[in-house]
């Protein structure tokens, strides 16, 4: 039986990244579900390290999310870094700050939707005509944003410095949706929330009928479009902070956090 009291929320985050959102839940009263749906892999490093080379100099390089900065960083390094002065930008606060802890300060951020809706609506990526811009980014995903760059005029190049492969345990989710363990689910990626609709298998229709909190407005347009038909809110802030006031107000509070 599920606990009323600290209902149960799914985290879909790969594993490593999914213990600051689990204990920022479970200090807010509920009890975290960890399932990674997918694994962050690094991408061929001698194909990343010869399109970067093939891209430089650049006049502004793009961080798609924090795990692009994370494996984009070595792919820096062996190319011989990026031009001094080059602007960076970053999707979210989480991929600032990743950027901002590897030296590279004072990211252009959106303001509100960190997505790439929300890139593109800042004045610098406004103004890309004749620039050359370098993309970090992870392979497959959205094209949004170099199609939209190009389209503006820029000269757009995309270095592929990571890959998402398929994880988790199916008999596990299964066993959480026989007995009604999750009251609510997160997604922080397209990926994730696909990999787990991968991993209901059978059990999908009961999966989308649960309340989902995600990450950003584009996320919840795709999980809306994937056939989720439960409660659905996508966060303010994109951070753990606003993932969970989103379970919060999907779920109220918990009868018994601690």
């Amino acid at each position: 039986m599920a606990d009323t009291h600290r209902p149960g929320v799914l985290v879909t985050r790969p594993a490593g990244q999914a213990q600051a959102l689990g204990d920022a839940l479970r200090a807010a009263g509920f009890t975290p579900l960890y399932l990674p749906t997918l694994a962050i892999e690094a991408a061929d490093p001698a194909a990343a390290v010869a399109a970067l080379r093939a891209a430089l100099p650049c006049e502004l390089a793009i961080f798609i999310s924090a795990n692009a900065v994370q494996h984009a960083l070595p792919v820096i390094a062996a190319a011989g870094g990026l031009p001094s002065g080059c602007p960076v930008a970053a999707v979210g606060p989480a991929s600032a700050r990743a950027l901002a802890a590897a030296g590279f300060a004072d990211a252009l951020t959106p303001d509100a939707r960190f997505d790439s809706e929300g890139l593109l609506a800042l004045p610098e990526l406004n103004q890309a005509a004749g620039r050359r811009v370098v993309i970090f980014r992870g392979q497959g995903g959205r094209t949004l944003l170099a199609d939209t760059l190009a389209a503006r005029g820029a000269d757009v190049r995309s270095v592929v410095c990571y890959r998402r492969v398929a994880a988790g345990d199916p008999a596990q989710l299964k066993a959480w949706l026989e007995t009604h363990a999750i009251a609510a689910l997160t997604a922080t990626s397209r990926a994730s929330l696909d990999g787990l609709l991968t991993l209901a298998g059978p059990a999908a229709a009961q999966l989308k009928s649960l309340p989902l909190a995600v990450l950003s407005a584009a996320l919840a347009d795709h999980a809306r479009q994937a056939g989720f038909n439960g409660p659905l809110l996508s966060a303010r802030e994109a951070s753990d902070a606003g993932l969970v006031t989103v379970v919060r107000a999907l779920l109220g509070s918990p009868t018994h956090p601690r």
